[in-house]
């Protein structure tokens, strides 16, 4: 495989305690774990290191990656120093949870080039985040803010989720005010997302609470993109705002399909055309990379119709939209029943603000139409 990145994911799997809505591959955390994991991950570095490219972004995410030691900490920033060289002004994120960083942790991430923090808030309501299953409390959500602020980092993202049960629009107008006087840069504002495997899904299907009503949740959104763009921060991508120069640029990596490399158990890649992901479970994960070859499995190459659609679905997620050359998909969402939620300014296409709101709907419909339609598979 003539295979090149130039972004690289590093997946941390602990958790402290795994969150109710949470369906990413995540175990409990002990030290015993923890040392098992630094040296396979080690291994793995060891193993790629010799397909990247000079890094542009480095996103180490998780599970909770700050909930590792300090020693294991700086052993995997010593080793990602080794194994990887990378752009002077490349973006390097960490995701960090409230109560889980002190200021010895947060000094030791600056000193080892991280330069932008991502941090898993969620809601300012104890009561929201208790049943999110979130481990700290509003008041350590803002102590863990400020305390990075005050520790010079000056691109930080907040992680927000809107649509809990019991939640009113009152109180996520609340979390956003509060917010908006902190020195924070990025606001990503996520629906709560059922996954079948999570235990609020079961709560869910035994009828022990239910979702607001979708009026609630649809206003909920509206305000966070009327009352962040009036805060200067600037609506990049169907979640995501920004402050001018702050957008996420690994995750743009990501939706504009530049090749990127996921070390770690359940880590994902996509690279020369091609999707692959590292076994999810840290034991299977071992296995593979006994043999000395990274532990890729399903690798399979993205075909011409697997290539549209993903570049149309990533691509509409963008407030700038999608160049898109096919006559056919440009005339069926310039239909009228687009009007008001699909932009379509020569070759460029995108999601309205109404669009973005009915987005995975209109996903849906243009991926089958793609599916069916032999016009489109000749583009």
């Amino acid at each position: 495989m003539a295979m090149f990145f130039s972004s690289l994911y590093i997946h941390i799997p602990f958790c402290l305690k795994k969150c109710n809505y949470c369906s990413f591959y995540s175990i409990n955390w002990n030290q015993g774990i923890e040392s098992l994991y630094l040296k396979l991950i080690l291994k793995e570095m060891e193993l790629t290191k010799e397909f990247s490219h000079l890094l542009e972004t480095l996103y180490i995410g998780g599970g909770t990656p700050s909930c590792l030691s300090i020693e294991s900490l700086e052993k995997l920033f010593v080793s990602l120093r080794e194994n990887f060289k990378t752009k002077n002004d490349i973006e390097f994120s960490i995701e960090i949870n409230p109560a889980t960083v002190d200021k010895e942790k947060l000094n030791l991430m600056r000193s080892y080039g991280i330069n932008r923090l991502s941090i898993g808030v969620q809601s300012l309501n104890d009561r929201e985040l208790s049943f999110l299953g979130r481990i700290h409390s509003s008041d350590d959500a803002l102590k863990t803010v400020d305390l990075a602020v005050n520790e010079g980092f000056d691109n930080i993202s907040i992680d927000l989720i809107y649509g809990i049960p019991g939640q009113i629009l009152k109180s996520w107008k609340t979390t956003l005010n509060k917010l908006v006087t902190r020195d924070i840069q990025h606001i990503s504002c996520y629906e709560l997302s059922i996954d079948r495997h999570t235990k609020i899904a079961k709560e869910l299907d035994s009828g022990n609470f239910s979702l607001p009503p979708e009026e609630e949740t649809v206003a909920m959104y509206e305000f966070a993109t009327e009352f962040l763009e009036s805060r200067g921060f600037k609506k990049y991508e169907i979640s995501n705002f920004a402050q001018p120069g702050f957008q996420c640029r690994h995750n743009i990596n990501y939706w504009s399909a530049v090749p990127y490399l996921g070390i770690g158990p359940s880590a994902h890649s996509f690279i020369d055309r091609k999707r692959f992901h590292n076994p999810s479970n840290l034991f299977s994960y071992a296995e593979h990379l006994i043999d000395g070859k990274p532990a890729w499995i399903n690798d399979y190459t993205v075909d011409k119709t697997e290539e549209l659609k993903e570049r149309v679905f990533l691509g509409l997620r963008m407030k700038d939209g999608v160049i898109l050359t096919n006559p056919c998909i440009i005339e069926m969402l310039g239909s009228p029943e687009y009007k008001n939620l699909i932009s379509i300014s020569g070759n460029r296409v995108r999601l309205t603000d109404k669009g973005m709101i009915l987005s995975n709907e209109i996903f849906a419909r243009v991926l089958l139409h793609i599916e069916n339609c032999p016009a489109c598979k000749q583009e």
